[in-house]
């Protein structure tokens, strides 16, 4: 199945690594850390835009790329045998996307921007042989793998939880990803996303931030949250 581009993802004249303010901390700066401007070349990383409701990749595409999102949103998900889409995770500005692409020749997932998003694409053979020339790029995978392993662990106890417990690992789980260690976070996703993927119905997340914010726990207005009380919050686990 063909993926839906808003623009061009051919290559440009110089590398996007070279002279981007992220690469010292970006999967795909890692990749290249240490290449001349030709062997950046060579490596062949581009970027694209992919606008809100389209996808970056289907289940089933050969998994040749992996992908990190530089801005906006996406969300992977699977759809389950009775058509109902299971939302496995949202990656937003810094993650990784399409990871299975080091394990398996397809994509088990698909993946939709739920905003408009920015990306860079990473061909999985140069990442492949990178993680066999570097062992800090292949701690680098290892570790992002080792954090999907964690999240699908977290899928499993969630079915254990209260719904105050399933949002409140979430939002704990967003504030932890960020290395600014602001108290507010971006959530790009719709309810509707959120609740597939806490596995709950749109309404009864949309009570459990209307709990939270009398209780003074968190305040939230459109797509931004602040955690006004970590302890509280984490007490709520």
């Amino acid at each position: 199945m063909s993926m839906s581009f808003a623009v061009s993802d051919s290559l440009i004249a110089k590398s996007p690594c070279s002279e981007c303010s992220r690469a010292k901390r970006c999967f795909a700066g890692m990749l290249v850390e240490g290449m001349t401007e030709s062997q950046m070349q060579s490596v062949g990383v581009s970027r694209t835009a992919v606008n809100k409701g389209d996808h970056l990749f289907h289940a089933g595409d050969p998994a040749e790329h992996v992908y990190v999102v530089r801005g906006g949103a996406l969300k992977t998900y699977v759809v389950s045998a009775g058509g109902n889409e299971e939302v496995r995770g949202f990656q937003l500005a810094d993650d990784v996307a399409g990871l299975d692409a080091v394990c398996h020749a397809r994509f088990c997932t698909s993946a939709r921007a739920i905003s408009r998003a920015w990306v860079c694409r990473l061909p999985i053979a140069a990442v492949r042989s990178r993680m066999l020339e570097s062992a800090s790029f292949r701690d680098r995978v290892l570790t992002a793998l080792g954090r999907e392993f964690d999240r699908l662990h977290n899928m499993l106890h969630r079915e254990r939880c209260t719904a105050d417990q399933r949002v409140a690992s979430f939002l704990l789980s967003q504030l932890n990803s960020d290395s600014s260690n602001s108290n507010a976070i971006e959530l790009s996703m719709s309810r509707a996303d959120l609740a597939r993927h806490l596995d709950l119905a749109t309404e009864t997340v949309s009570r459990v931030f209307a709990r939270l914010q009398s209780r003074q726990i968190v305040r939230s207005e459109g797509a931004r949250c602040e955690v006004i009380d970590r302890s509280a919050l984490s007490a709520l686990i």
